[in-house]
C-alpha cells in the first residue's frame, strides 16, 4: 500500500528574517524617502550643474544620448519607491502585494500635497506616477523574492520531514 505524501508546512519562523529586515528598512528608508522629498530645496539641484556635465559626457561618446535630466529626475523617483516597496512586501507577506503599492502610492501623494505648499518645492503628478511605478516595480519584486525564500524553506522542509 503506498503511503500518503506528507504535508509539508513551512513554519512562521522561517519567514520571520525578510519580515525584520522589511521593519529596519522601513525604519530607516522612511525617513530618508522624507528627508529628499521634503526638504525646503530640492537636493540635487546643488549637484545639477555636475550632473548635467556628467550626462553631457555620456552623450559625447554615445554612451547615453536618452538620458537628460528631466529623465534622471524620472527614473530617480522610480528607484526611490522600489525599495520601500519591496520592504512593505517583506512586512506585508507576498499576498498584500497590493497594499504596499497603495501604501506608496499614498505616501506620494501626501509628500507631494506637502511639495505644494513648501517654497523651493514643485508637486508634480509625473512625481506621483514614477513613485508608482517604483512601488509596483519593488512590490513586484518582493513577492518574487517571497516565492523564491518559500520554495527554498519548502525543500528543506521536506528534505527534514522525508530524513526524519
Amino acid at each position: 500500500m503506498p503511503s500518503e505524501p506528507r504535508v509539508v508546512v513551512v513554519p512562521r519562523a522561517r519567514r520571520a528574517p525578510l519580515r525584520r529586515l522589511g521593519i529596519v528598512g522601513l525604519l530607516l528608508g522612511i525617513p530618508v524617502v522624507l528627508v529628499v522629498t521634503l526638504w525646503p530645496t530640492h537636493f540635487l539641484l546643488r549637484a545639477k550643474p555636475r550632473v548635467v556635465r556628467g550626462i553631457e559626457w555620456l552623450q559625447a561618446r554615445d554612451l547615453a544620448d536618452w538620458l537628460s535630466w528631466t529623465r534622471l529626475e524620472v527614473l530617480a523617483n522610480v528607484a526611490m519607491f522600489v525599495p520601500l516597496a519591496l520592504l512593505l512586501v517583506f512586512v506585508l507577506g507576498a499576498r498584500r502585494w497590493w497594499i504596499a503599492v497603495a501604501l506608496c502610492v499614498a505616501l506620494s501623494l501626501g509628500v507631494e500635497v506637502v511639495q505644494h505648499f513648501l517654497p523651493g518645492r514643485v508637486a508634480s503628478v509625473r512625481d506621483i506616477v514614477a513613485n508608482s511605478i517604483g512601488a509596483l516595480l519593488g512590490a513586484l519584486l518582493g513577492v518574487v523574492v517571497r516565492a523564491v525564500q518559500r520554495r527554498g524553506a519548502l525543500a528543506e522542509a521536506q528534505r527534514r520531514a522525508s530524513a526524519g
